[in-house]
């Protein structure tokens, strides 16, 4: 089961496809890093936002569009279930580096630590996952904090991007 965590003034629960259903809750704002959004909830009143890109894209600016929107969400007081396609890749990316920079008295190993408490079926692919992308993760940091200097003039609509 996928445990919420409370970060800023909302939540954050992570999950893939396979256990979207089990873990989607009335109170979630969907954001959604897959290339489709699932075809089986298009009629349900979530508010969503997508946003597709590669899971091996190392593009910052990219990753960092992302980012700002959950950092967004939840200091909106959002409830946010943020998913991809396996729960791995960008959600754990994006989730990592939302909580690196909301909760920044976390060390690298403490969040993995709490992701993986929060998403027990990823220990094993976070352990190695993680580590490898830590400097993209830093970088993508450091994107997301020059965008808020500049008022978030960089980013970009939260419809699908290809890059």
């Amino acid at each position: 089961m996928n445990t919420p965590i409370k970060v800023s003034n909302g939540s954050l629960t992570m999950c893939g496809l396979n256990d979207f259903r089990d873990t989607l809750q009335p109170n979630h704002t969907i954001v959604t890093l897959c290339r489709y959004p699932p075809k089986f909830i298009d009629s349900d009143k979530h508010e969503r936002h997508h946003y597709y890109f590669r899971a091996k894209n190392s593009t910052p600016e990219i990753w960092a569009h992302a980012v700002d929107l959950v950092i967004d969400l939840l200091d909106g007081g959002k409830d946010v279930l943020l998913h991809c396609v396996h729960g791995r890749d960008r959600t754990g990316g994006v989730a990592y580096v939302v909580l690196r920079l909301l909760e920044n008295h976390l060390t690298h190993e403490e969040v993995r630590a709490t992701m993986v408490k929060l998403r027990p079926s990823m220990a094993i692919p976070w352990s190695d996952i993680l580590p490898k992308n830590k400097d993209l993760y830093t970088d993508i940091a450091i994107q997301v904090c020059k965008n808020l200097i500049h008022d978030g003039k960089n980013k970009n609509n939260t419809e699908r991007n290809d890059i």
